[in-house]
């Protein structure tokens, strides 16, 4: 459908006469808002909204909202990402202290190792046997089991003498 088709068939549907919906739905507006809106604009509102959706300047004015929205995203996440590194190296930085400070500033030299002795006589494997398991030296001792909780009476009442 061209341009000049479809001017057409939306000047026609603008030049129609509101229907009963249209003035049920501008009373819905007054009550709802308190503003009384042109029964005929609310007519114009309901025919061409899909139309103005579907318009290419529309389209281009979401697109601009949606790029701009996508660069504020981006935006506040390298905001986010650079303060969270940011946290990181103090906290490294802080961790890096403590070990320094904890372990000693300088190690002895390790031993080199040494060759092992000749043995006098070769080894002879030897029989290995089980150990018995030790014994548990905390044991808890046994516990008397816990009495159950009741409820405290209530004192008497004092019985009032009546004569």
């Amino acid at each position: 459908m061209s341009k000049s088709e479809n001017a057409k068939s939306l000047e026609e549907r603008a030049a129609a006469v509101p229907t009963e919906l249209h003035e049920r739905f501008a009373q819905w507006i007054y009550e709802q808002t308190g503003v009384r809106p042109d029964t005929k604009s609310v007519q114009l509102a309901c025919i061409f909204r899909m139309e103005f959706q579907a318009s290419d300047d529309n389209q281009k004015a979401l697109a601009t909202k949606k790029a701009a929205a996508e660069a504020k995203r981006k935006k506040q996440a390298a905001e986010k990402k650079a303060r969270l590194e940011a946290q990181l190296a103090k906290l490294q930085a802080e961790l890096a202290k403590e070990t320094a400070a904890v372990e000693p500033a300088e190690k002895p030299a390790a031993k080199k190792a040494t060759a092992p002795k000749p043995a006098d006589k070769p080894a002879t494997p030897t029989r290995r046997t089980r150990k018995a398991p030790a014994a548990k030296a905390t044991e808890k001792a046994p516990t008397q089991p816990r009495a159950a909780r009741t409820r405290k009476t209530a004192a008497p009442a004092k019985a009032t003498e009546s004569k």
